[in-house]
């Protein structure tokens, strides 16, 4: 039986129009775009295309702040360098929230070091941040705050609204990890006021091994990597050219279905009900992270309590009928740990380790369910549910 991927949120297949836009230069001599000859100059340009793509899917950005990298974490972790690197004492201040991503996690605790400090800013019941607790935050004036804009589990999109302004104030830098938002949720940078926004292309159709940061002309900038002038010297290294060209092509995608209300509702219709059938044969189950979401999205806690069980059961069930779906971020899918996002949001361990993550793509690209697999899913779910709670005495 033909596997079905309710796993998008993990990686996403590149689409075709990307593929056929990657495929020349896979295979095309002399395409350094640092060479000064046609093949080069030829090169450049194309990648000139994609940079101007990119920008335009995160706003009125310019082309000259996007950075090319090979990920979202290597960007988020680029951001975080470049911050801490603006502390004389080598002491920093950093903050992010409790549900961020653990590349945000972990660039922040490096940077830290053992002599600075990562200040968590609190969410509610919901993923939503404590805005007094983000306040205070920020009037201590971190090097950095980090947000997550569309959470990686639940899809709990964050109300940004004048968080860059008060960072500004405060002359603090602001990082926004948006990997999760192309095609999701409208990205603003300006509206949003940040200095640096994270983006990866596998999330939204584009190739795997590419991702980009945006940085805000006069913010400053710590190079990861040091060697040749590419990226305007903020990341060294030959460009790479195939996958930069498939990411201007699904940039492009990503920014139609992002701003088209009839893709997103019919994106959300397909996961309300898909949601709406696990949730009505599976007594005890709840949504997590309802009350502001991006459409693709649904998190869902099992009453496993007292089963000795979590989400991994489930998982087994699930990925033995070909359902691929996850129990949190695929980064900690192979940690037999709680969900540190679900227990930023109030839930006690056992709940939080017997969630499922199920994340949809939209219509017309690779990873697109139909009703039929919508249907095929839940009752997947229902079925192993059921077949774990019938071994409870």
């Amino acid at each position: 039986m033909q596997p079905l991927h309710f796993d998008c949120n993990a990686t996403t297949a590149a689409s075709d129009e990307v593929v056929e836009a990657m495929l020349p230069w896979l295979g095309r001599p002399g395409a350094n775009p640092s060479a000064t000859h046609p093949a080069g100059k030829e090169a450049a340009r194309a990648v000139r295309r994609a940079r101007e793509s990119v920008a335009a899917l995160i706003g009125t950005a310019k082309p000259s702040t996007i950075v090319f990298t090979s990920c979202g974490s290597e960007s988020t972790a680029m951001a975080f360098r470049s911050a801490a690197a603006q502390c004389r004492d080598g002491a920093p201040v950093l903050a992010h929230s409790t549900v961020e991503h653990s590349a945000t996690r972990k660039a922040a605790l490096r940077e830290a070091g053992g002599d600075g400090e990562v200040v968590a800013i609190p969410v509610d019941a919901d993923g939503q941040l404590d805005r007094d607790a983000l306040t205070a935050a920020i009037e201590r004036r971190p090097a950095l705050v980090s947000l997550i804009l569309v959470n990686n589990e639940t899809g709990a999109i964050a109300d940004l609204d004048g968080v860059g302004h008060a960072c500004r104030e405060a002359g603090t830098l602001l990082h926004v990890d948006a990997v999760q938002g192309p095609g999701k949720a409208p990205i603003d940078v300006e509206a949003i006021g940040c200095d640096y926004l994270s983006l990866s292309g596998h999330k939204f159709h584009g190739p795997r091994g590419i991702g980009v940061l945006y940085v805000r002309e006069g913010a400053p900038v710590t190079p990861l990597m040091v060697g040749g002038p590419q990226e305007e010297e903020r990341r060294a290294g030959t460009e790479n050219v195939p996958a930069i060209v498939g990411l201007g092509v699904a940039a492009d995608r990503a920014r139609e279905l992002g701003t088209s209300p009839t893709a997103q509702a019919e994106l959300a219709a397909r996961r309300d009900r898909l949601e709406a059938a696990i949730l009505a044969g599976c007594p005890g189950a709840r949504v997590h992270g309802a009350a502001r979401r991006a459409a693709n999205v649904t998190n869902i806690g099992f009453d496993l309590a007292g089963t000795g069980l979590d989400a991994t059961a489930l998982l087994g069930l699930l990925h033995g009928q070909g359902i691929e779906v996850s129990a949190g971020s695929a980064c900690n899918s192979t940690r037999m740990a709680p969900s540190p996002v679900l227990v930023a949001m109030g839930l006690d361990e056992a709940s939080a380790s017997s969630a499922l993550r199920l994340s949809l793509a939209h219509a017309g690209t690779p990873d697109a369910a139909t009703d039929e697999d919508v249907d095929r899913c839940a009752t997947a779910v229902v079925e192993a549910y059921g077949t774990l709670s019938s071994l409870v005495p």
